[in-house]
Formats: C-alpha cells, sequence, structure tokens
C-alpha cells in the first residue's frame, strides 16, 4: 500500500477507536477487546488531570472510565502524520467530549484534541493497518469547564474574561512605555 493509502487506512482506524474509547454506550468488555491489541507494553495516558503508563493501567482505566461516566465524542476533524519511513506516527483528532453526568441533564460540551503518538507494525494486515500506541493524550481547558457550568460560565464569560482581557491589555501598554517601545509599529 502507498503513503496516501496507508495514512487514509490510519485515519480510519484512528477514527474507530476514538468512536469506541469515547462512547460509553459501548460495553467495557467490548472496548478492552478491540482497543488491547492495538496497546504497547509502554502505553501512556496522560489528562490534564492525571498521567499513567503501562498497559494494564491504560486498560483499566479506560474500562473503568466506560463504568463510571456517560459520554461520547463528536469529531470534528482527524488527521495522521507518518515520519519519512511510515513505521511512527503521530494522530491528531479534534472535537467536542460530550459529557452527561446525570441523564435529565443536557451534556456538558468539552472542547478536546487527542493525541495518539504510535508505531505502526504492519501496514498491510488484512483488515487495515496495525500499530501500537505509545502515548495518548487528552487535551482540554479547564477554561473551557468553567466556561460550561450553568451560572458559573455565565459570570466567567460575560464578567471574568472580559474584566480580564481588559487589564491584560493595559498591562500590555503599560509594558511597551516602560520598555520605551512606540505603539506606532501596531498601526498598519
Amino acid at each position: 500500500m502507498d503513503r496516501s493509502q496507508l495514512i487514509s487506512a490510519l485515519e480510519e482506524r484512528f477514527q474507530r477507536l476514538t468512536d469506541l474509547l469515547y462512547d460509553t454506550s459501548v460495553s467495557p468488555a467490548d472496548l478492552d477487546r478491540e482497543i488491547a491489541p492495538s496497546l504497547a507494553d509502554d502505553v501512556r495516558f496522560v489528562d490534564p488531570w492525571q498521567a499513567e503508563a503501562g498497559r494494564e493501567k491504560y486498560r483499566l482505566g479506560a474500562a473503568g472510565f466506560h463504568s463510571m461516566f456517560r459520554f461520547h465524542f463528536e469529531t470534528y476533524q482527524l488527521t495522521v502524520d507518518l515520519d519519512a519511513e511510515g513505521r511512527r506516527g503521530r494522530a491528531l483528532v479534534d472535537g467536542v467530549m460530550h459529557l452527561r453526568p446525570f441523564r435529565r441533564l443536557p451534556s456538558y460540551p468539552l472542547r478536546t484534541i487527542l493525541a495518539y503518538e504510535f508505531e505502526v507494525t504492519d501496514p498491510d494486515a488484512p483488515r487495515g493497518p496495525e500499530f501500537l500506541i505509545h502515548h495518548h493524550e487528552e487535551m482540554w481547558s479547564l477554561g473551557d469547564m468553567i466556561q460550561a457550568l450553568p451560572g458559573i460560565g455565565w459570570v466567567y464569560e460575560r464578567l471574568f474574561r472580559p474584566t480580564f482581557s481588559r487589564g491584560f491589555l493595559a498591562a500590555s501598554a503599560l509594558s511597551l512605555r516602560l520598555k520605551r517601545i512606540p505603539p506606532s509599529f501596531l498601526k498598519s
């Protein structure tokens, strides 16, 4: 398979993997059966609140996450980049994780970027390229979490952020003045 076909096939595989990992309608047992073959022994999971390494810890965390919470992931964009040899790569997934802590409440949207670092072990496997994930990072913003909270989000978005922005711009202007940098270069 040529490079562009390999990238396309890997994008399909990472979309499937993301759909499994980030949809709690998938049972923990089904999730584990599908993802375990793609996990390297040294796989490391990182998000803003935790970091842990090891295949068994990853499997336990993924299964536990599916039994503790309700959520699904809406993908906006997914891309795979490979090194020159086509053996190592990175998949980036941009989307929104829709958390539903309580059935009767609407979902809590959390803008999320996922990064998977992997090595291709068999690009020509019959069911699509096979790979091992060495690093899986989940990136989301604490600001986005605050903004999505009922009531508090309104205060954060309507009062805190504009006030902080004005204070930051005033401090920026003062900093330029103290360093005797004329702000005229900004007028173009």
